[in-house]
C-alpha cells in the first residue's frame, strides 16, 4: 500500500453549489457560505431545469409548464441572489440534465468542490436524489460535499471542522480521498480519526485473526505520512461490522463535523477493497455531519 501525501493546504477558490431550490439546498448553500468566507472563495449557485421536471405531463402542456418553472426559478434565484452580497458569487439557471449541465459548469469555472444536497428518502425520491447525488460524486474529478437530511446549519463564521473521521477499505480511491482528510485536519488543527471496517469476508482469508486485525491497524497508520506534522495525533480504529453502520456510529460518538469518504468512479464495486454504492448513499442520507467525497 502506497503512503498518501498530503498537500501543503487545501484551497476551495471556485465553489459549486447544485441547488434544486428546497429547503435542503438552502442548507447546502449555507455551509458553501462559510467554506466560502473560509477561504475567500468564488462561489456558483446553480439550478437546472431538466427534462425529468416535466416527464409526467402530457404534450400539449410542456409549453406552459417550462414556461412556469423557468418564472418561479427565476423568482427563486433572484432571492438567493439578493442572500449572497456578502460573499463574491454568481447564480446560474441552466436547462438540460443535471450531471450534463454540472460537468460542464466544473469545468468552464475550474470548480475546487461541489456541495449539495440530498433528500436521503426511499422510493421515487430516493432513486431520483440519490441517483443525482450518486453521479455526481462518482463522475467530478473535484471533492463532493453532500449535506444530507440529518446535517445541521454550520457555525457563524466558519464550517466548524472541529473532529474529522476518515473511514478507508485501502482501495485505490482512499490515497485520493486521504490527503484531503489529513490536510483539512491540519488547517483546522482538529482532531482526525482513521478508521477501517472489517466485515465477515475478511475472516475468509487464511490468516491468523490477530495478525489481520494488526496488518490493517499498520495499514491505517501509514496512511498518515511521516513528515507530516500534526496538532493532534490521528486515532486509528478498526471495527467490525456493517461498514455504514460503524461510519455512522463513530461518527456520532466523536460528535464529528465531518466524515470523509473516497468513492470508485464506476457503480461495479469489489466490497472487499471499496466502500460499497449502498454505504456511501446510507452514510451520507444518514450522517449528522456533511460528507466529503474524492473520486479516485
Amino acid at each position: 500500500m502506497k503512503v498518501a501525501t498530503a498537500p501543503p493546504r487545501v484551497g476551495f477558490e471556485n465553489v459549486l453549489v447544485a441547488t434544486d431550490l428546497s429547503p435542503l439546498s438552502g442548507l447546502a448553500l449555507r455551509w458553501a457560505k462559510a467554506i466560502a468566507r473560509r477561504y475567500g472563495s468564488e462561489l456558483y449557485v446553480t439550478h437546472v431545469i431538466s427534462p425529468a421536471e416535466t416527464a409526467l405531463i402530457p404534450p400539449e402542456y410542456w409549453g406552459s409548464s417550462q414556461e412556469v418553472l423557468e418564472e418561479a426559478a427565476t423568482r427563486e434565484m433572484e432571492v438567493l441572489d439578493a442572500n449572497l452580497q456578502d460573499v463574491p458569487h454568481k447564480t446560474l439557471l441552466q436547462h438540460g440534465g443535471i450531471w450534463e449541465s454540472l460537468a460542464a459548469d466544473i469545468e468552464r469555472f475550474g470548480i475546487d468542490l461541489v456541495v449539495m444536497g440530498t433528500h436521503g428518502r426511499e422510493g421515487f425520491s430516493r432513486l431520483v436524489m440519490g441517483s443525482v447525488a450518486e453521479e455526481v460524486f462518482r463522475r467530478a474529478g473535484c471533492p463532493v460535499l453532500t449535506v444530507g437530511p440529518k446535517v445541521t446549519a454550520p457555525l457563524i463564521g466558519g464550517p466548524g471542522f472541529e473532529q474529522i473521521v476518515f473511514a478507508t477499505h485501502f482501495g485505490p480511491e482512499s490515497l485520493a480521498a486521504a490527503p484531503y482528510a489529513i490536510a483539512l485536519a491540519q488547517e483546522f488543527e482538529t482532531k482526525l480519526t482513521l478508521l477501517h471496517v472489517m466485515n465477515e469476508d475478511d475472516f475468509d482469508l487464511p490468516a491468523d485473526p490477530q495478525v489481520l486485525l494488526q496488518n490493517r491497524m499498520e495499514r491505517l497508520h501509514k496512511i498518515t505520512p511521516s513528515d507530516v506534522e500534526l496538532s493532534r495525533k490521528p486515532e486509528c480504529l478498526v471495527e467490525f461490522g456493517k461498514a455504514a453502520e460503524v461510519i455512522l456510529n463513530v461518527a456520532a460518538e466523536r460528535n464529528a463535523n465531518l466524515i470523509v469518504l473516497g468513492a470508485k468512479p464506476t457503480r461495479h464495486i469489489d466490497a472487499a477493497t471499496h466502500l460499497s454504492s449502498d454505504t456511501i448513499h446510507r452514510v451520507v442520507s444518514s450522517a449528522t455531519c456533511p460528507v466529503l467525497t474524492i473520486r479516485g
